[in-house]
């Protein structure tokens, strides 16, 4: 991931953000890495939290001239900052999921051995792309569906 990302994603860490990535990247951490534009956060849509993620992406140094706490509290938001490849769009809804439900089951990803990351759930992944829908989401249900076959079976005996 780049050096720029795992900045993000330390200041989201040390401003004690409620978050988790999904998106193409939760894809890689559940099946195999793929291209994707622009990395996916998905938040707690709360007054507190988003308090903290604009106080997380001031000390990150993000362009903050047009974004206020509010932008993270409406349910059809998405605040992006950068430009692909990297984009980083902060959601506060995805399809299919909520995020109270999804939290219980995060997945903690060590990013490239530094930054300790919430991933959302390979179950839950399935489901956020289940409902969206689209030929890629549809593409990513397969490729987990595929990873998670691939680690459980078992070696023949010999």
């Amino acid at each position: 991931m780049d050096r720029d990302l795992k900045e993000l994603l330390s200041a989201l860490n040390a401003h004690r953000v409620r978050y988790m990535v999904v998106g193409g990247y939760a894809v890689g951490v559940h099946a195999q890495p793929r291209v994707t534009k622009d990395l996916d956060i998905f938040i707690e849509m709360s007054h507190g939290n988003a308090a903290a993620v604009y106080s997380a992406l001031a000390s990150f140094g993000a362009p903050m001239s047009d974004i206020s706490v509010e932008d993270f509290l409406k349910p059809t938001s998405v605040v992006r900052i950068g430009v692909p490849p990297l984009a980083v769009d902060i959601l506060q809804t995805i399809d299919g999921v909520t995020f109270s439900d999804a939290w219980d089951s995060t997945i903690e990803y060590l990013v490239d051995d530094e930054v300790a990351t919430p991933y959302i759930s390979a179950d839950d992944l399935i489901t956020n792309k289940l409902a969206a829908g689209r030929l890629q989401d549809l593409a990513d249900v397969e490729a987990i569906r595929q990873a998670r076959g691939a680690q459980t079976r078992k070696l023949p005996d010999g």
